[in-house]
Protein backbone atom coordinates (compact mmCIF):
# COMPACT_ATOMS: atom_id res chain seq x y z
CA UNK A 1 0.00 0.00 0.00
CA UNK A 2 1.46 3.30 -0.96
CA UNK A 3 2.85 5.91 2.00
CA UNK A 4 0.22 8.60 1.80
CA UNK A 5 1.82 10.90 4.27
CA UNK A 6 4.85 10.16 1.74
CA UNK A 7 3.12 11.22 -0.75
CA UNK A 8 1.75 14.27 0.35
CA UNK A 9 5.31 15.48 1.55
CA UNK A 10 6.22 14.82 -2.08
CA UNK A 11 4.01 17.08 -2.77
CA UNK A 12 4.60 19.68 -0.77
CA UNK A 13 8.61 19.13 -0.56
CA UNK A 14 7.67 19.59 3.77
CA UNK A 15 5.12 17.91 5.93
CA UNK A 16 1.54 18.36 5.16
CA UNK A 17 -0.70 20.59 6.83
CA UNK A 18 -3.84 20.85 6.29
CA UNK A 19 -7.15 19.15 4.49
CA UNK A 20 -6.10 16.85 1.88
CA UNK A 21 -7.34 13.80 -0.37
CA UNK A 22 -5.43 11.03 -2.25
CA UNK A 23 -7.17 9.56 -5.22
CA UNK A 24 -6.56 7.02 -7.51
CA UNK A 25 -6.78 8.43 -11.33
CA UNK A 26 -10.45 7.59 -11.89
CA UNK A 27 -10.76 10.46 -8.59
CA UNK A 28 -11.63 7.32 -6.16
CA UNK A 29 -10.60 8.86 -2.75
CA UNK A 30 -7.52 6.35 -1.33
CA UNK A 31 -6.55 8.64 1.76
CA UNK A 32 -8.25 11.46 3.30
CA UNK A 33 -6.19 14.06 5.66
CA UNK A 34 -7.42 16.92 7.77
CA UNK A 35 -10.81 17.97 9.63
CA UNK A 36 -12.81 18.29 6.33
CA UNK A 37 -14.64 14.76 6.70
CA UNK A 38 -16.23 14.63 2.82
CA UNK A 39 -18.04 11.29 1.71
CA UNK A 40 -17.71 8.76 -1.16
CA UNK A 41 -21.23 10.51 -2.78
CA UNK A 42 -20.62 13.59 -1.51
CA UNK A 43 -16.82 13.73 -3.25
CA UNK A 44 -18.23 11.95 -6.54
CA UNK A 45 -20.86 15.01 -6.91
CA UNK A 46 -17.93 17.56 -6.10
CA UNK A 47 -15.63 15.86 -8.86
CA UNK A 48 -18.18 15.06 -11.60
CA UNK A 49 -16.80 17.79 -13.85
CA UNK A 50 -13.25 16.79 -14.02
CA UNK A 51 -13.35 12.67 -13.73
CA UNK A 52 -13.53 11.89 -17.47
CA UNK A 53 -10.58 14.66 -18.01
CA UNK A 54 -6.96 13.06 -18.84
CA UNK A 55 -4.97 13.36 -15.34
CA UNK A 56 -1.40 13.21 -16.91
CA UNK A 57 0.92 15.68 -15.78
CA UNK A 58 -2.58 17.38 -14.10
CA UNK A 59 -2.52 20.55 -11.93
CA UNK A 60 -5.16 22.65 -11.74
CA UNK A 61 -7.14 24.86 -9.35
CA UNK A 62 -11.12 24.53 -8.85
CA UNK A 63 -13.85 25.17 -6.53
CA UNK A 64 -16.50 23.81 -4.63
CA UNK A 65 -19.77 25.12 -3.61
CA UNK A 66 -22.20 24.14 -0.97
CA UNK A 67 -24.75 27.11 -0.88
CA UNK A 68 -27.54 26.39 1.19
CA UNK A 69 -25.27 25.17 4.26
CA UNK A 70 -22.73 28.35 2.75
CA UNK A 71 -19.84 26.14 2.19
CA UNK A 72 -17.05 27.22 -0.16
CA UNK A 73 -13.41 25.36 -1.23
CA UNK A 74 -11.08 26.55 -2.92
CA UNK A 75 -9.07 22.61 -4.57
CA UNK A 76 -5.82 21.99 -6.01
CA UNK A 77 -5.21 18.79 -8.03
CA UNK A 78 -2.61 17.75 -9.30
CA UNK A 79 -0.82 14.63 -10.07
CA UNK A 80 1.75 12.97 -8.37
CA UNK A 81 3.91 9.44 -9.77
CA UNK A 82 5.09 7.49 -6.88
CA UNK A 83 6.96 4.33 -8.52
CA UNK A 84 5.61 4.36 -11.51
CA UNK A 85 2.04 4.73 -10.06
CA UNK A 86 -0.04 7.94 -10.36
CA UNK A 87 -2.07 9.42 -7.70
CA UNK A 88 -4.03 12.92 -7.53
CA UNK A 89 -3.55 15.06 -4.49
CA UNK A 90 -6.08 17.62 -3.80
CA UNK A 91 -5.23 20.07 -1.31
CA UNK A 92 -8.56 21.79 0.00
CA UNK A 93 -9.03 25.38 1.79
CA UNK A 94 -12.07 26.43 3.58
CA UNK A 95 -12.45 29.95 2.07
CA UNK A 96 -16.29 29.86 3.67
CA UNK A 97 -15.34 33.26 5.47
CA UNK A 98 -14.09 34.51 2.98
CA UNK A 99 -17.05 33.77 0.29
CA UNK A 100 -19.09 35.41 2.62
CA UNK A 101 -16.75 38.80 2.85
CA UNK A 102 -16.82 38.74 -0.88
CA UNK A 103 -20.64 38.19 -1.44
CA UNK A 104 -21.29 41.11 1.64
CA UNK A 105 -19.09 43.44 -0.96
CA UNK A 106 -21.00 41.94 -4.20
CA UNK A 107 -24.24 42.79 -1.98
CA UNK A 108 -23.07 46.25 -0.62
CA UNK A 109 -21.83 46.83 -4.19
CA UNK A 110 -25.19 46.15 -5.89
CA UNK A 111 -26.89 47.85 -3.73
CA UNK A 112 -25.00 50.91 -3.85
CA UNK A 113 -25.63 50.73 -7.48
CA UNK A 114 -28.80 50.63 -7.38
CA UNK A 115 -29.03 53.52 -4.78
CA UNK A 116 -26.83 55.43 -6.92
CA UNK A 117 -28.89 55.22 -10.19
CA UNK A 118 -31.81 56.29 -7.74
CA UNK A 119 -30.24 58.98 -6.45
CA UNK A 120 -29.08 60.36 -10.21
CA UNK A 121 -32.74 59.80 -11.23
CA UNK A 122 -33.98 62.48 -8.71
CA UNK A 123 -30.94 64.76 -9.20
CA UNK A 124 -32.62 64.80 -13.09
CA UNK A 125 -36.03 66.24 -11.74
CA UNK A 126 -34.28 67.64 -9.09
CA UNK A 127 -35.83 71.75 -10.28
CA UNK A 128 -38.65 69.64 -11.60
CA UNK A 129 -42.60 69.85 -9.87
CA UNK A 130 -42.54 67.96 -6.99
CA UNK A 131 -44.37 65.13 -8.32
CA UNK A 132 -41.60 64.52 -10.56
CA UNK A 133 -40.22 61.67 -7.94
CA UNK A 134 -43.80 59.38 -7.95
CA UNK A 135 -42.31 57.53 -11.11
CA UNK A 136 -39.13 57.40 -9.58
CA UNK A 137 -40.56 55.96 -6.64
CA UNK A 138 -42.51 53.37 -8.34
CA UNK A 139 -39.30 52.29 -11.15
CA UNK A 140 -37.24 51.78 -8.53
CA UNK A 141 -39.48 50.17 -5.55
CA UNK A 142 -40.77 48.32 -8.06
CA UNK A 143 -43.95 49.43 -6.73
CA UNK A 144 -47.56 48.62 -8.56
CA UNK A 145 -48.67 52.40 -6.99
CA UNK A 146 -47.23 55.51 -5.19
CA UNK A 147 -49.46 57.96 -3.23
CA UNK A 148 -48.42 61.50 -2.26
CA UNK A 149 -50.45 63.70 0.06
CA UNK A 150 -49.18 67.47 0.85
CA UNK A 151 -50.77 69.57 2.91
CA UNK A 152 -49.59 73.07 2.14
CA UNK A 153 -50.25 75.82 4.04
CA UNK A 154 -51.22 78.32 0.92
CA UNK A 155 -53.09 75.58 -0.76
CA UNK A 156 -54.68 72.68 1.03
CA UNK A 157 -54.71 69.10 1.17
CA UNK A 158 -54.02 67.26 -2.05
CA UNK A 159 -52.87 63.86 -3.43
CA UNK A 160 -50.79 62.78 -6.44
CA UNK A 161 -51.60 59.40 -7.47
CA UNK A 162 -48.95 57.69 -10.01
CA UNK A 163 -49.42 53.99 -10.77
CA UNK A 164 -46.92 51.45 -13.19
CA UNK A 165 -49.23 51.58 -15.77
CA UNK A 166 -50.37 55.48 -16.01
CA UNK A 167 -48.66 58.00 -18.20
CA UNK A 168 -48.70 61.48 -15.56
CA UNK A 169 -49.44 61.90 -11.85
CA UNK A 170 -53.15 61.80 -11.36
CA UNK A 171 -54.21 65.06 -8.87
CA UNK A 172 -56.81 65.59 -6.58
CA UNK A 173 -58.29 68.14 -4.25
CA UNK A 174 -58.89 66.44 -0.77
CA UNK A 175 -60.86 69.28 0.99
CA UNK A 176 -62.94 66.75 2.99
CA UNK A 177 -60.08 64.29 4.68
CA UNK A 178 -58.60 65.53 8.27
CA UNK A 179 -54.90 65.10 7.05
CA UNK A 180 -53.17 65.62 10.78
CA UNK A 181 -55.49 62.83 12.45
CA UNK A 182 -55.10 60.56 8.85
CA UNK A 183 -51.36 60.54 9.55
CA UNK A 184 -51.27 60.08 13.04
CA UNK A 185 -52.96 56.66 12.81
CA UNK A 186 -49.93 55.65 10.61
CA UNK A 187 -46.66 54.41 11.30
CA UNK A 188 -43.23 54.63 8.97
CA UNK A 189 -42.56 51.48 7.33
CA UNK A 190 -46.32 49.76 7.99
CA UNK A 191 -48.45 48.63 5.98
CA UNK A 192 -52.37 50.38 5.61
CA UNK A 193 -54.93 50.56 3.53
CA UNK A 194 -55.60 54.01 1.78
CA UNK A 195 -59.37 55.10 0.78
CA UNK A 196 -60.21 54.31 -2.57
CA UNK A 197 -57.27 51.99 -3.32
CA UNK A 198 -57.16 48.58 -3.40
CA UNK A 199 -54.44 46.32 -1.16
CA UNK A 200 -51.83 47.94 1.88
CA UNK A 201 -49.49 50.47 0.93
CA UNK A 202 -46.11 50.79 3.02
CA UNK A 203 -45.75 53.70 4.81
CA UNK A 204 -42.67 56.09 3.94
CA UNK A 205 -43.45 59.19 6.00
CA UNK A 206 -46.63 59.44 8.57
CA UNK A 207 -47.13 62.80 7.99
CA UNK A 208 -43.70 64.96 8.34
CA UNK A 209 -43.86 68.80 7.81
CA UNK A 210 -41.32 70.58 6.43
CA UNK A 211 -41.62 75.19 6.58
CA UNK A 212 -45.71 74.56 7.55
CA UNK A 213 -46.33 72.11 4.50
CA UNK A 214 -47.03 68.49 6.12
CA UNK A 215 -46.65 65.52 3.75
CA UNK A 216 -47.11 61.82 3.86
CA UNK A 217 -45.90 59.16 0.80
CA UNK A 218 -47.49 55.56 0.67
CA UNK A 219 -46.29 52.91 -1.64
CA UNK A 220 -47.60 49.67 -2.63
CA UNK A 221 -44.43 47.35 -3.09
CA UNK A 222 -45.70 43.86 -3.54
CA UNK A 223 -43.43 41.75 -0.95
CA UNK A 224 -41.58 44.18 0.46
CA UNK A 225 -39.61 42.78 3.70
CA UNK A 226 -39.51 45.24 6.02
CA UNK A 227 -35.92 44.09 7.27
CA UNK A 228 -34.61 45.19 3.76
CA UNK A 229 -31.53 47.46 4.57
CA UNK A 230 -32.12 49.17 1.41
CA UNK A 231 -35.85 50.54 2.85
CA UNK A 232 -34.53 53.07 5.17
CA UNK A 233 -31.85 54.46 2.43
CA UNK A 234 -34.80 54.93 0.13
CA UNK A 235 -36.85 56.79 3.01
CA UNK A 236 -34.26 59.02 3.49
CA UNK A 237 -33.28 59.63 -0.37
CA UNK A 238 -37.25 60.43 -1.24
CA UNK A 239 -37.93 62.30 1.87
CA UNK A 240 -35.58 64.29 0.81
CA UNK A 241 -36.59 64.86 -2.49
CA UNK A 242 -40.31 65.79 -1.36
CA UNK A 243 -38.62 68.42 1.43
CA UNK A 244 -36.18 70.30 -0.92
CA UNK A 245 -39.10 70.58 -3.52
CA UNK A 246 -41.20 71.67 -1.04
CA UNK A 247 -39.11 74.40 0.28
CA UNK A 248 -38.01 75.07 -3.54
CA UNK A 249 -42.30 75.86 -4.15
CA UNK A 250 -42.50 78.02 -1.11
CA UNK A 251 -40.08 80.00 -2.19
CA UNK A 252 -41.50 80.06 -5.83
CA UNK A 253 -44.74 80.77 -4.39
CA UNK A 254 -44.27 83.79 -1.97
CA UNK A 255 -42.17 85.11 -5.45
CA UNK A 256 -45.24 84.57 -7.75
CA UNK A 257 -48.34 85.36 -5.42
CA UNK A 258 -49.91 88.51 -3.76
CA UNK A 259 -49.37 87.62 0.10
CA UNK A 260 -53.15 89.68 0.90
CA UNK A 261 -54.92 87.61 -1.50
CA UNK A 262 -53.08 84.30 -2.62
CA UNK A 263 -53.80 85.48 -6.20
CA UNK A 264 -51.15 85.69 -8.35
CA UNK A 265 -48.80 88.78 -8.30
CA UNK A 266 -48.11 91.41 -11.33
CA UNK A 267 -44.73 89.36 -11.56
CA UNK A 268 -46.32 86.23 -12.51
CA UNK A 269 -49.00 88.08 -14.74
CA UNK A 270 -46.30 89.82 -16.48
CA UNK A 271 -43.94 86.26 -17.11
CA UNK A 272 -47.28 84.77 -18.45
CA UNK A 273 -48.40 87.74 -20.78
CA UNK A 274 -44.87 87.64 -22.35
CA UNK A 275 -44.90 83.49 -22.54
CA UNK A 276 -47.72 81.57 -22.80
CA UNK A 277 -50.60 84.12 -22.81
CA UNK A 278 -49.89 85.11 -26.67
CA UNK A 279 -49.49 81.72 -27.99
CA UNK A 280 -52.74 79.91 -26.77
CA UNK A 281 -55.52 78.81 -29.65
CA UNK A 282 -58.56 80.77 -27.23
CA UNK A 283 -57.88 83.53 -24.99
CA UNK A 284 -60.44 84.90 -22.59
CA UNK A 285 -59.79 87.78 -20.64
CA UNK A 286 -61.46 88.94 -17.60
CA UNK A 287 -60.86 92.30 -16.22
CA UNK A 288 -62.00 93.23 -12.87
CA UNK A 289 -61.98 96.03 -10.76
CA UNK A 290 -63.44 95.88 -6.93
CA UNK A 291 -66.30 98.52 -6.41
CA UNK A 292 -66.11 100.79 -3.15
CA UNK A 293 -62.74 99.63 -2.08
CA UNK A 294 -61.96 103.75 -1.29
CA UNK A 295 -65.34 104.11 0.82
CA UNK A 296 -64.63 100.81 2.92
CA UNK A 297 -61.51 102.11 3.69
CA UNK A 298 -62.47 105.29 4.72
CA UNK A 299 -65.65 104.25 6.92
CA UNK A 300 -64.93 100.94 8.02
CA UNK A 301 -61.23 100.84 8.16
CA UNK A 302 -58.57 99.45 6.23
CA UNK A 303 -59.07 96.01 7.76
CA UNK A 304 -62.34 95.77 6.90
CA UNK A 305 -60.94 96.98 2.98
CA UNK A 306 -58.54 93.93 2.70
CA UNK A 307 -61.59 92.05 3.69
CA UNK A 308 -63.03 93.27 0.84
CA UNK A 309 -60.39 92.52 -1.61
CA UNK A 310 -60.33 89.01 0.08
CA UNK A 311 -63.50 88.21 -0.58
CA UNK A 312 -63.24 89.22 -4.58
CA UNK A 313 -60.12 86.39 -4.33
CA UNK A 314 -61.93 84.23 -3.15
CA UNK A 315 -64.54 84.52 -6.03
CA UNK A 316 -61.66 84.17 -8.49
CA UNK A 317 -60.28 81.07 -6.46
CA UNK A 318 -63.68 79.12 -6.82
CA UNK A 319 -62.66 79.24 -10.54
CA UNK A 320 -58.85 79.64 -11.11
CA UNK A 321 -57.00 76.32 -10.88
CA UNK A 322 -53.82 77.37 -11.95
CA UNK A 323 -53.25 75.50 -15.13
CA UNK A 324 -55.70 76.87 -17.42
CA UNK A 325 -57.46 79.44 -15.24
CA UNK A 326 -55.93 82.09 -13.60
CA UNK A 327 -56.33 84.18 -11.37
CA UNK A 328 -53.97 87.67 -10.51
CA UNK A 329 -54.23 90.86 -8.19
CA UNK A 330 -52.33 93.67 -10.13
CA UNK A 331 -52.46 96.18 -7.55
CA UNK A 332 -55.10 97.88 -5.35
CA UNK A 333 -58.26 96.90 -6.25
CA UNK A 334 -57.61 95.62 -9.79
CA UNK A 335 -57.90 92.02 -10.38
CA UNK A 336 -57.36 89.86 -13.71
CA UNK A 337 -58.93 86.22 -14.69
CA UNK A 338 -57.22 84.72 -17.43
CA UNK A 339 -58.51 81.65 -18.83
CA UNK A 340 -55.80 79.53 -21.66
CA UNK A 341 -57.11 77.88 -24.35
CA UNK A 342 -60.65 79.18 -23.63
CA UNK A 343 -63.07 80.00 -26.12
CA UNK A 344 -66.13 82.20 -25.65
CA UNK A 345 -68.46 79.40 -24.95
CA UNK A 346 -66.24 78.29 -22.14
CA UNK A 347 -65.36 81.41 -21.35
CA UNK A 348 -68.85 81.94 -20.78
CA UNK A 349 -69.42 78.52 -18.53
CA UNK A 350 -66.19 80.35 -16.26
CA UNK A 351 -68.17 83.51 -16.08
CA UNK A 352 -71.69 82.09 -14.51
CA UNK A 353 -69.27 79.85 -12.10
CA UNK A 354 -67.72 82.96 -10.91
CA UNK A 355 -70.74 85.09 -10.37
CA UNK A 356 -72.16 82.34 -8.41
CA UNK A 357 -68.70 82.32 -6.09
CA UNK A 358 -69.15 85.96 -5.83
CA UNK A 359 -73.21 85.80 -4.87
CA UNK A 360 -71.80 83.20 -2.36
CA UNK A 361 -69.16 84.91 -0.96
CA UNK A 362 -71.59 88.02 0.09
CA UNK A 363 -74.34 85.55 0.99
CA UNK A 364 -71.45 84.76 3.92
CA UNK A 365 -72.77 88.14 5.53
CA UNK A 366 -70.10 89.56 7.60
CA UNK A 367 -71.45 93.33 6.73
CA UNK A 368 -69.36 94.13 3.51
CA UNK A 369 -70.47 93.73 -0.07
CA UNK A 370 -68.50 92.44 -2.43
CA UNK A 371 -69.07 94.58 -5.75
CA UNK A 372 -67.31 93.84 -8.86
CA UNK A 373 -67.04 95.51 -12.38
CA UNK A 374 -66.41 92.90 -15.02
CA UNK A 375 -65.13 93.41 -18.77
CA UNK A 376 -64.58 90.23 -20.71
CA UNK A 377 -63.12 89.46 -24.41
CA UNK A 378 -61.93 86.37 -25.99
CA UNK A 379 -59.70 86.14 -28.66
CA UNK A 380 -59.42 83.81 -31.41
CA UNK A 381 -55.68 82.91 -33.28
CA UNK A 382 -53.87 85.42 -34.29
CA UNK A 383 -55.01 87.56 -31.83
CA UNK A 384 -53.61 90.64 -30.23
CA UNK A 385 -53.22 90.19 -26.76
CA UNK A 386 -52.94 93.90 -26.10
CA UNK A 387 -56.10 95.06 -27.98
CA UNK A 388 -57.64 92.31 -26.06
CA UNK A 389 -56.64 94.21 -23.04
CA UNK A 390 -57.60 97.72 -23.86
CA UNK A 391 -61.04 96.25 -25.34
CA UNK A 392 -61.60 94.13 -21.82
CA UNK A 393 -60.60 97.53 -19.82
CA UNK A 394 -63.18 99.84 -21.52
CA UNK A 395 -65.60 97.21 -21.13
CA UNK A 396 -64.76 97.03 -17.21
CA UNK A 397 -65.09 100.89 -16.61
CA UNK A 398 -68.51 100.81 -18.54
CA UNK A 399 -69.84 98.22 -16.24
CA UNK A 400 -68.18 100.08 -13.31
CA UNK A 401 -69.88 102.88 -14.09
CA UNK A 402 -73.55 101.21 -14.78
CA UNK A 403 -72.90 99.32 -11.59
CA UNK A 404 -73.04 102.92 -9.76
CA UNK A 405 -75.47 104.09 -11.26
CA UNK A 406 -77.99 101.41 -10.99
CA UNK A 407 -77.52 101.69 -7.40
CA UNK A 408 -78.07 105.68 -7.32
CA UNK A 409 -74.07 106.74 -7.18
CA UNK A 410 -72.04 109.05 -8.80
CA UNK A 411 -70.41 107.11 -11.65
CA UNK A 412 -66.93 109.15 -11.12
CA UNK A 413 -67.19 108.90 -7.41
CA UNK A 414 -64.39 106.35 -6.33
Amino acid sequence: MANFDLILQTYFESSAVGNYIVTDTKWKILYCKGSILIGEDQWKRWCRLYSEDPTENLDMEWEIAEKDKELYYRVRTKEIVIDRESFLVHQITDVSDFASIFQDLSSYSRMWRTMSTCQSDLMNVLSDPLTRCLPIVVKHLQAECAVLFVDRTMGGLKRYVFASEMDTVIKKKMSDMDFIEFAGQHTSGKYYELPGFHGEFLCFTKGCTISGDSYGLYVAVPGADNSDRMLPMYFSMFKLYIENALLREKVVYESEHDHLTGLFNKAKYSQLMNGRFRMCEHITIFNLDVNYLKRINDTMGHEAGNTLLRMAAKSLKAVADEEDIFAFRLGGDEFMLIAADTDEAKGKRIEERWRKALADVNAEGNGIECVIACGIVTGNKPYDIDAILEESDKLMYADKRAIKISRGDDPDAR
